[in-house]
């Protein structure tokens, strides 16, 4: 197993949890184990009405809508028009990185000083974020890829009959984690179409992700309400204090109650790191979540996760 922060920090949490467990005894931790698990049961009685709170007191619905459409956008927008292919393409033309690279005052010459050329930005082999460890902005291309898509092609998609393949083909390529991706395949059928109120598949998709990605956000807010207030109640109570520590077997208990304790802060953390995604630092977790057998298997079997998605 190859050994990275991610894997040092989930491994650390579960030598704490164990630890911990030992150190209080099986009785103690239980408690701490007890709480948890009536905190996810209140949390999921109260995430409907706190989803449905957020979707009419915030902006955010259709702040995610707007970014959802655009990604999908994109993904439907290379599979009609052919932009991206399995050698990596990236559907961007030469000409257009050469005016970009223009207006930012930089000559093909300069860029291949550095090693780089022009079909190495249009295949995708250089990132902006590669650009810029040559001391060149990495937001020149910024236009290039985020105008691919204009508004017309945005609401021309979202008013067309996309065929069933290019919707397949449009979920696999667009830039969302896999669990996104499943529930988004799974769901796409008239029947749910019917229960949001939309006609086609980038309607479905805008709507579909952003009440997913709010009942996630909810769940998440509760959760951590809700751990704060229970936690408070039991110190506030002395309810630990008061049990008493046993032997050998009750402290060796502990510690593997104390392990069910880190496993669910771990399927938690994998939560937060999935709805952080799009940001640099979720999508390293999460692709050295992809790249490690043991670590993909406590992320894909997140019965919490499960629970944060059903809505």
């Amino acid at each position: 197993m190859e050994w990275n922060w991610l894997t040092i920090a989930v491994a650390g949490v579960f030598l704490l949890g164990f630890l911990i467990g030992i150190y209080r005894g099986a009785i103690r931790i239980a408690v701490s184990l007890a709480t948890t698990i009536l905190t996810i049961v209140i949390v999921v009685a109260a995430l409907p009405y706190v989803s449905s709170t957020i979707e009419k007191h915030t902006p955010i619905d259709e702040m995610i809508k707007s970014q959802v459409t655009n990604t999908m956008a994109k993904a439907a927008a290379s599979q009609l028009t052919g932009g991206s292919d399995d050698n990596g393409s990236t559907g961007i033309s030469a000409e257009s990185v050469r005016k970009a690279l223009k207006a930012a005052g930089i000559s093909e010459e300069e860029l291949q000083s550095y090693g780089v050329s022009v079909d190495d930005i249009v295949n995708g082999k250089i990132t902006g974020e590669q650009l810029a460890q040559y001391g060149i902005s990495s937001s020149i291309l910024d236009g290039v890829n985020n105008d691919e898509v204009s508004e017309e092609v945005k609401n021309a998609i979202e008013g067309a009959d996309i065929p069933r393949d290019l919707q397949v083909a449009a979920i696999e390529k667009a830039d969302l984690p896999a669990v996104f991706k499943t529930q988004l395949s799974t769901n796409n059928n008239s029947e749910i179409y019917s229960q949001l109120g939309v006609q086609t598949f980038a309607q479905y998709v805008g709507e579909f992700l952003s009440k997913l990605i709010i009942h996630i956000i909810a769940f998440l807010g509760t959760f951590l309400i809700v751990t704060i207030i229970l936690r408070a109640l039991v110190f506030a109570l002395d309810i630990v204090a008061e049990l008493p520590v046993l032997g050998f077997i009750n402290r060796l208990a502990g510690g593997v109650v104390g392990l069910g304790c880190a496993l669910i802060i771990v399927w938690v953390a994998f939560i937060i790191i999935t709805m952080l995604y799009m940001t640099s630092i979720g999508k390293e977790a999460y692709e050295l979540i992809q790249n490690n057998d043991i670590i993909k298997m406590i992320y894909d079997y997140n019965p919490i996760m499960q629970l944060a998605v059903k809505f």
